[in-house]
């Protein structure tokens, strides 16, 4: 049963397991390492660089910090792995800035663009709403657009 199933085993009961032993750090690394590599690589489409923030995932103090996490382990690696890479992109882009945002026209406030602003890029929805000219609220709807596009 995978992180998703466990969460969820559709009989109506949200089933969260906590596990009463810490996992060591290859452990997580075994369950949580290709998934975290996935976000990284959507936020920095570097491998080299995305193998980097990987290991600083997971030599990070605040890995073990998700053994106490209220929600499951997925979801605080999930974050820690966002987090580390918005952090080397807001580096990189202080480095190195180019023009274009991502190869996006400004112009096209499209749901996948605001989207892709705010997680792959890491501005808040009020910087993106800024950075677009148009209200906080519109971003909002933006993102529920997105997530009901990709269910869809």
């Amino acid at each position: 049963m995978n992180e998703l199933e466990r969460v969820n085993d559709n009989s109506g009961q949200q089933v969260v397991t906590k596990n009463s032993v810490p996992l060591t750090t290859i452990e997580v690394y075994d369950q949580y390492g290709a998934m975290a590599y996935g976000i990284i690589l959507q936020i920095v489409p570097q491998p080299h660089l995305a193998q980097e923030i990987l290991v600083s995932v997971f030599s990070s103090p605040l890995l073990q910090s998700c053994n106490s996490y209220p929600f499951t382990f997925a979801v605080c690696v999930i974050k820690l792995a966002r987090a580390k890479a918005v952090e080397a992109k807001r580096k990189l882009m202080t480095l190195a800035p180019f023009s274009g945002d991502n190869g996006h026209s400004i112009k096209e406030n499209t749901p996948e663009v605001i989207f892709d602003l705010a997680f792959r890029q890491g501005y808040s929805p009020d910087e993106v709403a800024e950075k677009l000219k148009i209200s906080k609220s519109e971003v909002l709807k933006a993102f529920h657009e997105f997530f009901k596009s990709t269910n869809a």
